[in-house]
């Protein structure tokens, strides 16, 4: 069936024009190709699970006559896949998501000035309230520190974050949690090293957006050569088992009675003309009474859309885009361009004659600068360059795993044939005219290590027994079995070594590797599955974007989250309704080796930060982070704190000297005014003694008023030397308690 023509206008796209585009699509599958065949066999291997069918040439090398009698043997599966699976797996957990959302707006440029030039106005005038602050001019405000002008400008051009891709971060950020896009991804990385393929579907469901990974046997698309992502593809059909009741959780909102009763009948008639033969005998999909067949088809049609040319209300020329329905107003001096661009397309098929959701897709993920951009909700990408010749870690080692499976079972045919040494000895030897039987006589050997034999027993023909009819054969194929498990060993070696798991990689270091040698193994064999890391973490580049592009849709009316922080700190964000709508995002997610190898690196030097005096919390921090950016940041921030706290210890060490020199030139003073005291009490006795012996000498003295015997002025003279000397005395001991 051929596929409609598609460039029509779409009030001309009708319910039939939708189901014979599905219908034309559906048959353009495969689904029944071999291709599922062969990725059946991938899961099955990594599962472990034994197609003995591949084995047929080994355990039935004469034809199936062999398989009545059997050998000795039993063919086995000894998983050789599974553990370097598991190690890819592994080593994608701890791989950080390092990513960051930008904002492609043309107008970013002269956002980022405005911004620019409010904050370095805002900077001149705390650097001018300073100023006034230290001359000693009261102007109401705090003194702030600083920095110079090319160290703001640096930390401007640093730090600066449109405040639209903020409000992205915040929203990605929310995804993650709310989506747990951490498994979903781990989940498509398991699809992705087993059989090569990836697929993922984005969507809107009751204002939330829907997110989940499509297993590869569910989904098939347009191989077009040049195309590395299945959302550029001009179409994609995918394929799925519903219950009633799921499709009625589904489609409920859609869902006619006549319809629901229908598929309480579910005849599951292939109204395309293709065969599902091979994905109904899956075992995980085995058709129920109440199992229904559920298509998703998408495609990429045409839709008419024209630029209008027009003069507002102030008399300036206008443009703007317009559908096909919009009608021309000659009069106003309207003019259109008419253009065709793609369009997105969907529709759902129920038990192939049940045609639901026809029409436009909800999300159309177009750009701002070419309208005919437009993506499919189903993404994914293969491992190898062409669609026809794919491959995948599992696809790569199936051949040493069979392999390995017919060494191991030639391996245990050999030690079944395994008899050790036998002796063989003339049976008539036996002592039996002693009473012993051959059981007898094999137990006593085997329990004692000796046996009796009797010399003078007869052969059938009379004859005597010699000793020289005993022999031993060596039957032992000791020296064969070690040289097939040699050969196992070899064969399992090939294989880790083609996918890239040398010893030192899987942490296989002996006691004779050094350090260097030991690094230096680690980093080629990491290059060797570097390539599948990088593949896949473009895709979840692609997935982060196509996200972001999803929740503009979702969270049209506007949008309230909250999320945990990495400091387990609630961060609450609301976006107002159409706030993202015309904003164009950017999702870059950095190299996760690189990433690894510095988070790696630099926890490597925590032991020398905290010996250099680097608080505990702030190493705990810097052991919780999975961000390297976010680590330079909070470096950044625990710098510039114990910046300020030195040059804040050294201001309050200068005030410290320099209270300690003004102390030290009062105690010098105090000293002088102390020494000069004495001076003057000195001179002042030598003139208190030399008069009281005058009075000795009976010297008559005037101005004796109070007839003590002394002169008045002495008398003074003594009383005043006196309180100086208590003074002193006082002032003394105060400073000493000081």
């Amino acid at each position: 069936m051929q596929l409609p023509k598609q460039k029509i206008a779409l009030s001309k796209k009708n319910d039939q024009w939708f189901k014979d585009s599905m219908k034309a699509l559906i048959n353009e599958t495969s689904f029944a190709s071999g291709k599922n065949s062969e990725l059946f066999d991938f899961y099955n291997a990594y599962n472990g699970h034994l197609d003995t069918s591949k084995y047929d040439y080994v355990t039935s090398p004469f034809g199936k006559q062999t398989t009545k009698r059997g050998y000795p043997a039993k063919l086995r599966s000894y998983n050789i896949i599974k553990p370097i699976v598991d190690l890819l797996l592994g080593e994608k957990s701890k791989r950080s998501a390092n990513y960051q959302v930008l904002c492609h707006n043309r107008d970013v440029t002269s956002l980022k000035q405005d911004d620019e030039y409010k904050a370095t106005l805002n900077y001149l005038k705390q650097r001018y309230v300073n100023e006034l602050n230290q001359q000693g001019v009261q102007t109401g405000m705090p003194s702030q520190e600083q920095p110079e002008p090319e160290e703001f400008k640096k930390f401007f051009d640093a730090n600066y974050k449109d405040a639209r891709a903020i409000k992205g971060q915040h929203s990605m950020t929310a995804l993650e949690t709310e989506l747990d896009l951490h498994d979903k991804f781990q989940e498509g990385f398991f699809d992705w090293v087993v059989s090569g393929y990836i697929y993922s579907y984005k969507g809107v469901c009751m204002n939330q957006v829907d997110y989940e990974i499509v297993s590869p046997f569910d989904l098939d698309y347009a191989k077009t050569d040049g195309v590395t992502y299945i959302e550029d593809s001009d179409w994609a059909v995918r394929r799925n088992r519903m219950s009633v009741n799921q499709v009625v959780d589904k489609f409920y909102d859609i869902l006619k009675e006549d319809d629901l009763e229908r598929l309480e009948n579910p005849t599951t008639s292939n109204d395309g003309g293709f065969s599902l033969d091979f994905l109904d005998s899956r075992e995980d999909r085995q058709q129920t009474d109440r199992t229904v067949e559920v298509l998703h088809v998408t495609w990429k049609s045409f839709r008419k859309i024209g630029f209008l040319s027009y003069t507002d209300e102030m008399g300036q020329p206008q443009e703007m885009t317009v559908d096909e329905s919009y009608k021309l107003d000659k009069e106003a001096g309207e003019t259109i361009e008419w253009v065709w661009v793609n369009q997105v397309m969907e529709g759902y098929r129920l038990d192939g004659d049940i045609y639901l959701a026809l029409g436009p897709a909800k999300v159309q993920r177009t750009e701002l600068e070419n309208y005919s951009v437009c993506k499919l909700p189903y993404n994914g990408r293969i491992y190898s360059n062409r669609h026809s010749d794919n491959i995948s870690i599992v696809s790569m080692g199936l051949p040493y795993q069979i392999l390995y499976n017919v060494f191991h079972y030639r391996l245990e045919l050999s030690i079944a044939k395994n008899k050790d040494k036998i002796m063989l000895m003339e049976i008539n030897a036996i002592p039996k005219r002693h009473g012993w039987d051959e059981e007898k006589f094999m137990y006593f050997s085997d329990a004692m290590g000796y046996a009796f034999i009797d010399s003078t027993a007869e052969g059938k023909s009379g004859e005597r027994v010699s000793f020289n009819q005993f022999q031993v054969l060596d039957m032992s194929l000791g020296q064969y079995i070690a040289a097939q498990f040699e050969l196992l060993q070899a064969i399992k070696q090939e294989w880790e070594d083609l996918v890239g798991f040398n010893r030192q990689r899987k942490g296989q270091v002996m006691a004779t590797d050094g350090v260097g040698s030991t690094e230096r193994a680690v980093f080629q064999s990491s290059l060797i599955t570097e390539e599948l890391f990088r593949k896949f973490d473009k895709f979840e580049e692609k997935e982060r974007l196509g996200l972001l592009d999803t929740s503009k849709i979702a969270w049209k009316d506007g949008k309230k989250f909250q999320y945990i922080g990495s400091d387990l700190d609630q961060v609450f964000v609301e976006l107002e309704p159409a706030e993202l709508s015309e904003v164009s995002f950017g999702v870059y997610v950095k190299n996760s080796a690189r990433e690894s190898e510095k988070l790696q690196q630099l926890r490597g030097m925590i032991q020398a930060f905290s010996q250099n005096g680097a608080k505990p919390s702030t190493v705990a921090e810097i052991l919780d982070m999975d961000h390297f950016a976010t680590i330079k940041t909070k470096l950044r921030e625990v710098e510039r704190i114990q910046e300020e706290a030195e040059a804040a210890q050294a201001q309050q060490q200068q005030k410290a000297e320099q209270e300690f020199k003004a102390l030290e030139a009062q105690e010098k003073e105090g000293e002088q005014i102390f020494e000069s005291t004495e001076n003057q009490l000195d001179r002042d006795k030598d003139i208190y003694i030399a008069e009281m012996k005058e009075l000795g000498n009976g010297v008559k003295h005037h101005n004796d008023v109070n007839k003590n015997g002394i002169k008045d002025d002495l008398d003074k003279r003594k009383l005043d030397l006196m309180e100086r000397k208590m003074a002193n005395d006082e002032r003394n001991t105060r400073q000493g308690q000081k």
